[in-house]
């Protein structure tokens, strides 16, 4: 048994592996995302809840996406080197998506009578799910080389698009058929294989596969390790209130708004106010879903080609000119077609912006606190989402023509903002910071060797302190082998 064990790859040693498996790990968290962002709402939907009530419920189902700053200091502070930094947190997390999920299949809570029931073990779940998300994107920043990351990105979140769509289409064809329970153990099913994934392959070459298997800590991982707590926040409280760094938080909230709140409206409109099918709603939705998840895989070279910030000023516009025109064009509604090219563009525009504002914030994050500053940035987001989809409820008293207005305002508010976004300036402010930091620190020390050197310095033979005024700069990182195509 050890000796099979020993024989298992390891992600640092293979590019593919790397970019497969990090794919399927986010297909993993994307089947609770489709099945409470998408299934559940438009059942809701078919069993004659509001909009109000269906926003409700995903903004309480997808508040863990919103803490997930706290899951990042943790996970870089506490981890099982022999069995690599992030994977132990990984397989933890699907364990526990796969624990939830069984327990909903086994209490089949009533929409009803037990909303808040639903919705708590939506919670559970998705706590489960970011909890993943962190220690994934972790794993992402440590073992990924530079040149590969823009598409990394694409896999990845194209495969959380993938299973975000497959949960979708077959959740909503089990719940239609078989209920809650059926929907639950049918996801509950598929983490469990892909959780095979970090079981059977190690981050780097020599580590353990099971916690009492043969295999030792890595030099990286050890090197990485780090308990200062307060070091951490620190720089993180500095890097995240540079002025960019806000201003970029402020125009991916007003993004994000917009989409929560058309994902808290589509499914009661289509089901209970243009009468479809709640399997129609949800299967478009999974197909399109595919189809985004590709366009984004080709789409992450042109991002990098063209740059991030002209692309997104061309899609943001078209988001924005999509919502004005369904607000003012209501007397289209009744066609299907217009309504699928509407699911259809939002998802694929939708794609296109996660994609190159995730590219932004990875731009801006300090390596010194990169995981925990990129955590925070992913958890403004998801708040912010949430957010959006809790919208519905206070504005229920608009139409739905006039809640596409809105979400047509916080988009065209994103594109007024957007000119104002300048990583150059925020660069020299990063680079600022860190200098005045690396000299307060110099000049700590010297204080205390001045004091120690007055207690026994000689007048006759004491010489001036040199000080160092080089600029502050992160160690270099060990050059990796080359990658075993």
């Amino acid at each position: 048994m050890t000796a099979s064990l020993s024989t298992l790859p390891a992600l640092k040693d293979f590019r593919y592996l790397r970019l497969f498996s990090l794919a399927l790990l986010y297909v993993a968290q994307g089947l609770p995302i489709g099945l409470f962002q998408v299934a559940i709402p438009a059942w809701l939907a078919s069993e004659g809840l509001s909009s109000g009530e269906v926003g409700s419920f995903i903004f309480i189902a997808f508040l863990p996406w919103s803490f997930k700053l706290l899951a990042g200091p943790v996970m870089d502070r506490f981890s099982f080197p022999p069995m690599g930094r992030r994977r132990p947190w990984v397989l933890g997390a699907q364990s526990g998506i796969v624990v939830v999920l069984l327990v909903i299949m086994l209490t089949d809570p009533d929409p009803g009578a037990q909303f808040y029931l639903m919705a708590g073990l939506g919670f559970l779940a998705n706590a489960f799910g970011a909890m993943q998300d962190v220690a994934v994107d972790g794993m992402a920043i440590d073992i990924l080389e530079e040149d590969e990351r823009g598409r990394a990105n694409a896999f990845m979140f194209g495969g959380q698009l993938v299973g975000t769509s497959v949960s979708s289409a077959l959740g909503s064809l089990a719940l239609a058929s078989g209920g809650l329970s059926l929907a639950a153990f049918a996801m509950a099913t598929l983490v469990a294989l892909i959780m095979l994934v970090p079981l059977l392959i190690r981050e780097r070459p020599g580590e353990r596969i099971l916690p009492w298997s043969e295999g030792t800590a890595s030099n990286e991982a050890l090197s990485a390790q780090t308990d200062q707590f307060l070091a951490i926040f620190g720089t993180l409280f500095k890097a995240l209130i540079l002025p960019m760094s806000l201003l970029l938080i402020v125009l991916e909230a007003l993004n994000r708004m917009a989409a929560g709140l058309l994902l808290a409206v589509m499914p009661v409109l289509t089901v209970q106010e243009l009468s479809w099918e709640q399997t129609d709603y949800t299967q478009l939705v999974a197909l399109a879903g595919v189809v985004a998840a590709v366009f984004g895989v080709l789409m992450g070279p042109v991002v990098d080609r063209f740059g991030a910030t002209r692309i997104l000023t061309i899609v943001v516009g078209i988001r924005a000119a999509m919502f004005l025109l369904v607000g003012l064009a209501e007397s289209l509604w009744q066609q299907s077609l217009f309504f699928q090219t509407v699911v259809m563009v939002d998802r694929l525009s939708g794609q296109v912006v996660t994609i190159a504002i995730i590219s932004l914030f990875m731009r801006i994050c300090l390596p010194a606190v990169s995981a925990t500053q990129f955590a925070v940035y992913m958890a403004s987001a998801n708040l912010t989402l949430s957010m959006g989809s809790g919208l519905a409820a206070p504005l229920a008293f608009l139409s739905s023509s006039q809640m596409f207005l809105v979400m047509a305002g916080l988009s065209a508010m994103f594109l007024l903002l957007w000119p104002l976004l300048d990583l150059g300036r925020h660069e020299r402010d990063a680079r600022a910071m860190q200098e005045k930091a690396s000299q307060t620190t110099i000049d700590k020390s010297d204080e205390r060797s001045g004091a120690a050197g007055k207690r026994i310095a000689n007048p006759l033979t004491e010489t001036s302190t040199q000080r160092s005024t080089e600029p502050f700069m992160e160690p270099p990182m060990a050059t990796s082998r080359k990658d075993k195509e």
